[in-house]
């Protein structure tokens, strides 16, 4: 995956989380760009797994626990 489409994904990924905590449904304290990098490799590795697994186990654990974080 090419470094600009990452960047792009971050960037869209980032809004989204600013958009939630200035809604007040997300913990304002964090760091919204590295919450989203945080989302992202969770992404990208979860899929990685699933394609080695064929189980979607390791993402939605993932991805649980990334919204987990997120909306404490």
């Amino acid at each position: 995956m090419s470094a600009q489409l990452v960047r792009r994904w971050q960037e869209c990924v980032r809004a989204g989380i600013e958009a939630t905590q200035a809604a007040g449904e997300a913990n304002p304290s964090l760091d919204a760009d590295r919450t989203a990098a945080a989302v992202i490799a969770t992404v990208q590795g979860g899929v990685t797994v699933l394609l080695s697994t064929g189980s979607a186990e390791h993402l939605e654990a993932g991805l649980n626990l990334c919204l987990d974080h997120l909306l404490s």
